[in-house]
C-alpha cells in the first residue's frame, strides 16, 4: 500500500493536515514526515477527547492482582503523552516547513547528493 493510500485512513484533522501539506512532487522522505504529523494530530484529537471526559478511557476500575475482591483504579498518562505528542508535532511540523522552504528557494541540500 502505498503511503499516500494510508493517508485516507486518517481522521478528520488529520486528512485536512495533510491535504494542507502534502504535495505530489515532495520527495517520499518529506511525504513520510507529512503522513507522521497526520498521525499525530489525529492522536492528539484522541487524547483530548479523553482528558475532555468525551471518551470513558481515562480512568478505569480493574480487579487486583493479588484479590480479585479488591478493585485498583488506573488511570492513562494521556495527559503527559498529549504534551509529548504536542512537543513532538510542532518539532515535526517546523521540520516540514524548512524542507519545503528549502526546495522553493533552490538552497542546495548536501542530501541531494546521496
Amino acid at each position: 500500500m502505498a503511503l499516500v493510500d494510508e493517508a485516507d485512513d486518517l481522521g478528520t484533522a488529520g486528512r485536512r493536515l495533510f491535504d494542507s501539506l502534502h504535495d505530489d512532487a515532495d520527495p517520499y522522505s518529506l511525504t513520510v514526515m507529512v503522513v507522521e504529523a497526520c498521525r499525530i494530530k489525529d492522536r492528539l484529537d484522541q487524547l483530548d477527547r479523553i482528558l475532555s471526559g468525551e471518551e470513558e478511557l481515562w480512568l478505569r476500575l480493574v480487579a487486583s492482582r493479588g484479590d480479585a475482591e479488591v478493585l485498583e483504579i488506573r488511570c492513562d498518562s494521556a495527559l503527559q503523552e498529549s504534551r509529548q505528542l504536542a512537543t513532538v508535532l510542532r518539532q515535526l511540523l517546523a521540520e516540514i516547513r524548512r524542507l519545503k522552504d528549502a526546495s522553493d528557494s533552490g538552497e542546495y541540500d548536501p542530501l541531494d547528493d546521496l
